[in-house]
């Protein structure tokens, strides 16, 4: 059975490019033959491309499989490099009952299978940062920012918060941003685990403002604090340092 590429995906990330709207996160379901008739489903609520095991392709952003952990880990074991570059996967039990986030979970697996709690699945979470005390720190910066400017950004956003890169438990910004190899390696210079917020998410924060009118999402300094804050408190409003919008919550 053929796979059936559409490039959809109802984490498809809506940007924009020379003025035209443009698709760069996709999703894709799989599972195996004798699974197709139940898994279809799955495939149309998440308005998901939809492949037999063993046919599907490997660019794509999300993943959901309905296969064992241990095969799906087999399966994309050698391909594996970094959260930076693997795509988020999901893993279905048989019974349909629970979606389990086995790679990526703050790079869209765990709000893939929040989403498939609408129709009946429990999401089995197994990240802690959403849940622990501590602060998160979003980020927006422009595409031609560097790692530096960053860096400088947040630090200066800790220094009048009086924090440090011990207080924070993640650095959050847009799923778009994700192969940013200026946010790569800022989080890496200040030694804080990374953290990425789909458009659906962001837009469905309460943030006081919009802003990133060009990709159409709300506050994205904001949203992605808040998204990983235990108890929804904005403690810095998002500010501007040169080119990079930081916001802060606990």
């Amino acid at each position: 059975m053929c796979g059936n590429r559409k490039n959809g995906g109802i984490y498809s990330w809506k940007g924009f490019k020379e003025g035209k709207e443009v698709e760069t996160i996709r999703v894709a379901v799989v599972c195996f033959e004798k699974d197709v008739e139940r898994i279809k489903k799955i495939a149309e609520f998440l308005n998901a491309d939809f492949f037999v095991y063993g046919e599907e392709p490997k660019d794509y952003d999300v993943f959901v499989y309905r296969a064992s952990a241990g095969i799906v880990v087999r399966r994309l074991c050698e391909s594996l490099k970094s959260k930076f570059e693997d795509p988020a996967v999901v893993v279905l039990d048989p019974t349909l009952s629970y979606a389990i986030p086995l790679l990526g979970g703050h790079e869209g697996a765990n709000e893939v299978a929040k989403r498939l709690e609408e129709i009946g699945l429990r999401a089995v979470i197994t990240t802690s940062a959403e849940f622990e005390d501590g602060y998160s720190i979003g980020v927006g910066f422009r595409k031609n920012s560097d790692s530096a400017e960053i860096v400088k950004a947040v630090r200066a956003a800790m220094s009048e918060l009086r924090i440090s890169e011990e207080d924070v438990k993640i650095i959050a910004t847009a799923l778009i941003k994700k192969k940013s190899q200026a946010f790569r390696e800022a989080v890496k210079a200040l030694g804080i685990p990374a953290g990425f917020v789909s458009e659906i998410a962001i837009n469905s924060m309460n943030v006081r403002s919009s802003s990133a009118i060009k990709i159409g999402l709300k506050s994205v300094a904001e949203a992605c604090a808040l998204y990983y804050s235990k108890y929804k408190e904005l403690v810095m409003p998002k500010k501007v340092f040169g080119g990079v919008t930081v916001a802060v919550a606990r």
